[in-house]
């Protein structure tokens, strides 16, 4: 991956934070700098999964759709985690 690749990862975690605040505050987990990195390895995952089943739009070598799924859905699993852990009967 190379810079403008990590720095754009970066912004697609700050993007889905920012929106995650917006629409679903509840699922987003505490702390910015814990869910920028869940973001970036999340939207990390994502381009590397496009890249495997299909290709499309890419900039610095970051697949942008398969990058902002896979922030999105590896920050709400995140989030998910304290219910779950609830669901099970385990404290948070």
């Amino acid at each position: 991956m190379s810079i403008g690749g990590f720095f754009l990862l970066l912004f697609l975690s700050i993007l889905v934070r920012y929106l995650g605040n917006k629409f679903v505050p509840v699922l987003m987990p505490p702390g910015r700098l814990k869910t920028w990195g869940i973001g970036i390895v999340g939207g990390f995952l994502g381009s590397y999964a496009q890249k495997i089943l299909w290709h499309g739009p890419q900039i610095a070598n970051i697949y942008i759709l398969g990058a902002f799924i896979g922030c999105s859905l590896f920050v709400l699993g995140w989030g998910l985690v304290p219910f779950f852990k609830i669901a099970i009967g385990k404290r948070p």
